[in-house]
């Protein structure tokens, strides 16, 4: 019985081995010649299905069940999302007489494990192995692809097994052997298409990148990323991530391309949002948009932090690229709808990404046939997206230019109506300053000709030192808003050179000697007399100059003298030399005291007045004229300020009338002059008053405001018309123009008419002379100069 159990249990192991055997003879490929082509071995393979249950190799030869195994074609090539265990069988037979080298292309570069485990013989079993789930380096075959060498002799049948285990994601089973030399061949054809593609999706990066740096418009850096985490993603696909970035493998190797898709997703939805403008025009739309986005970034987070979520998360990031990919034609759609005009080259681009993700899930479904064109659909989609996205980005580039332009233009009106603005409140501000100013200027001048009260003129004096203090800084003001603007002139005209300077020189000198410091002013000899340029900023440029001076010297003394030099060509070059014995200027603040509203140090603005404006004026109406400045600290004690500036010679020695001194004004006698003063303001009329008082045989009346003053030249005959500018009913523009026009009578539309007003700005003073006014003098109105300017002026009418 026991010879008869043995012979049994031999007969049964025969039997099962000779079945075993019909199967895999069923599974052979034999070669006849040498392959000259791939060949695919899915109709000669068989598959195991193992689920989770491990196997090993001898496990896996000696399985007791003969229909484990089923034949590969009866599989889709894309067997969906899994973790289970898959095993396949085949065999291969040489016929030839030479051996054969062959490369085995097997599962999808990003699948975990793949072994391949070769019988040649009874007892001789080799393996290999493959798979991102190793170090690169531990591969077999050192390339991107789950691939195996296959060497077989000539004439021999080997018996080829093959494991391949996945974490969840899709699992393909291609099997193609291909010819040595045709591998090595499409490897650089591979490597030639993907550094195209690649490089395209790096550069179309960072060429937004930089857009985004140029225009601060985040579509281009959502773009811009969106490309670059497709480039990872399609880098991952492709085994090149697991070759290059991260060839030892671990935890976030085995999430890189989850992650780069999730990313790219995030980046997608945004630019998708932010290029159709949906926070304009669907309310219900942005929230999805915004509700995707989240989402998302909340399963990319779950994907790096929660180690259990990565099976699930495969299936879960393709439904999210669907809905998003929805949610953006759905989007288009709706825009449309409301006529919103929706970038054809934008629509294009999501046409080929639809186009490519059809393609690449029809050849995952076995729909489409396994080519070089259907494998790489995706890559194929996204190109051709890039592209016209790209086309749309430059589009939008143009109209942000265009959109751009527009607000340029835009923002510079406004930056003109706000000058006009500003200037209008600088015109606004001189007159209400100088208004009051004009009233206590007046009244102080008049009292401190009273000769009996010394106090009394001293009190005066203190008042009209202030009142000179805030008239400059008023001037100041209006100086810097007219350089601002680039509206300062050169009003050249021919003025009596010593008369300006011994004027500049006395106000000055006033100054030093409330201050208890010495002030000295010296010239050259043989300075020719009358010069011609523009008095008012020379003045200007002096008095600046010299008030900083006195200001900054506590003790000491200020001196100023002038040097000339004459030129062949009637002109006179001047160098205005002041010092003084003050505080100096510190290093740090040397290369900054042109600027406005600078001191000399922080102290200054509780130790000194003023607004730092003086040498900003200074040294623009310096290089208004062509001259030069040069401020620097003196070697002892103080500074150095040299001004050097050129004027032209009056040969015809004819200037502006000089000033009358004090205490002589009352001994003018204007022989019965009629003048009629155009004025609405009580203190201003008031000022011109007191002035005339002063004068013999001179007539003044009053209108309150231009319409007034034009029906009493209807009825009366003036000599001359002191003109204010800002008032009711009528304004001082409108008068002079009527009087010119002959609307007041043909006989008096050339009586002379001297402007009083408040606006001291070149605009002004442009348009009423323009106007066809005669003269023109700024409040608060000084006696001496408002009767040098109607002595100059007067020309008698009809008397």
């Amino acid at each position: 019985m026991r010879h008869i159990r043995q012979y049994s249990f031999h007969l049964f192991f025969v039997l099962a081995f000779l079945l075993c055997g019909c199967g895999l003879l069923q599974a052979q490929l034999v070669i006849t010649e040498n392959l000259k082509s791939p060949i695919s071995l899915r109709s000669k393979a068989e598959l195991f299905v193992a689920g989770t249950k491990s196997y090993s190799i001898d496990q896996i030869i000696r399985l007791s069940d003969p229909d484990s195994f089923e034949p590969l074609t009866d599989f889709d090539e894309n067997l969906g999302f899994s973790k289970d265990n898959f095993w396949m069988r085949f065999q291969l037979k040489n016929q030839t007489e030479k051996e054969g080298h062959y490369y085995l292309e097997t599962a999808r570069p990003i699948t975990d494990i793949v072994t391949l485990y070769i019988k040649d013989g009874p007892e001789k079993i080799t393996s290999q192995k493959s798979g991102d789930a190793i170090p690169f380096g531990q591969k077999s075959i050192l390339h991107r692809k789950s691939a195996f060498r296959i060497d077989i002799g000539a004439g021999r049948t080997i018996e080829a097994y093959i494991h391949i285990k996945s974490d969840g994601e899709v699992v393909m089973l291609p099997l193609k052997l291909v010819p040595e030399k045709l591998f090595l061949y499409e490897t650089y054809k591979e490597q030639l298409f993907y550094g195209f593609f690649y490089g395209i999706l790096v550069l179309a990066c960072i060429i937004y990148l930089f857009f985004y740096f140029a225009m601060r418009d985040t579509a281009f850096v959502y773009y811009g990323l969106y490309v670059l985490f497709i480039a990872l993603l399609q880098f991952s696909l492709d085994g090149l991530f697991h070759q290059y970035i991260l060839p030892d493998g671990g935890y976030f190797s085995k999430r890189a391309v989850l992650f780069a898709a999730l990313i790219s997703l995030f980046f997608f939805v945004n630019y998708g949002r932010k290029f159709l403008d949906i926070k304009n025009h669907g309310t219900y739309l942005l929230a999805a948009f915004e509700i995707m986005s989240g989402i998302t970034f909340i399963v990319t987070l779950a994907l790096l932090a929660v180690p259990g979520f990565l099976a699930y998360c495969y299936p879960l990031a393709n439904h999210i690229g669907l809905a998003i990919l929805l949610l953006t034609i759905t989007s288009i759609v709706f825009l449309r709808i409301k006529k919103v005009e929706v970038d054809r080259f934008f629509m294009l681009g999501i046409s080929f990404l639809i186009l490519g993700f059809v393609v690449f899930i029809l050849n995952n479904l076995n729909l489409l046939p396994n080519s070089f064109i259907t494998e790489n659909g995706a890559k194929f989609g996204i190109g051709l997206e890039i592209i016209f996205l790209s086309l749309s980005m430059g589009n939008r580039i143009r109209n942000l230019r265009e959109s751009n332009e527009k607000n340029q233009l835009l923002a510079l009106q406004r930056l003109e109506d706000m000058n006009d603005m500003k200037s209008s409140f600088i015109s606004n501000i001189s007159h209400e300053l100088r208004t009051p100013l004009n009233l206590i200027m007046g009244v102080a001048e008049t009292l401190r000709k009273d000769k009996r009260d010394k106090d009394l003129q001293e009190k005066c004096q203190l008042i009209l030192n202030s009142s000179e203090t805030l008239l400059g800084h008023v001037d100041d003001i209006i100086d810097f808003t007219s350089i601002e603007k680039g509206e300062q002139e050169l009003d050249e005209n021919p003025f009596d050179l010593h008369n300006t300077l011994n004027r500049v020189a006395r106000i000055n000198q006033n100054k030093a000697q409330h201050k208890n410091i010495d002030f000295t002013y010296t010239h050259a000899t043989g300075m020719p007399e009358k010069i011609i340029g523009d008095r008012r900023k020379l003045i200007q440029v002096l008095n600046n100059l010299l008030d900083n001076a006195v200001k900054f010297t506590s003790s000491g003394k200020v001196s100023f003298h002038v040097d000339h030099r004459l030129k062949k060509d009637a002109s006179v070059g001047f160098v205005f030399s002041i010092q003084d014995t003050g505080s100096g200027i510190s290093k740090e603040k040397m290369s900054t005291i042109y600027e406005s509203f600078t001191k000399n140090s922080s102290a200054d603005k509780r130790e000194f007045y003023g607004l730092g404006l003086g040498l900003y004026v200074a040294k623009s109406y310096v290089d208004l004229q062509n001259g030069n400045i040069n401020i620097q600290n003196a070697a002892d004690q103080g500074t150095v300020c040299r001004v050097e500036l050129e004027f032209k010679i009056d040969v015809s020695q004819t200037s502006e009338p000089e000033d009358i001194k004090i205490g002589e004004v009352g001994k003018t006698n204007f022989d019965g002059c009629r003048i009629l003063l155009v004025e609405d303001n009580k203190m201003n009329q008031m000022v011109v008053k007191l002035a005339v008082k002063q004068w013999q045989n001179i007539h003044l009346e009053i209108a309150n405001h231009g319409g007034e003053a034009m029906e009493m030249l209807k009825q009366c005959t003036y000599d001359i018309i002191l003109m204010d500018l800002q008032m009711p009913v009528m304004d001082g523009f409108e008068a002079t123009a009527n009087i010119r026009s002959g609307k007041a009578g043909e006989a008096i539309k050339n009586i002379p008419i001297l402007v009083l007003t408040a606006d001291a700005t070149d605009a002004t003073k442009k348009e009423v002379f323009r106007l066809g006014a005669n003269d023109y003098m700024t409040k608060p109105v000084k006696a001496d100069l408002l009767c040098s300017k109607i002595r100059k002026n007067l020309v008698p009418v009809g008397r």
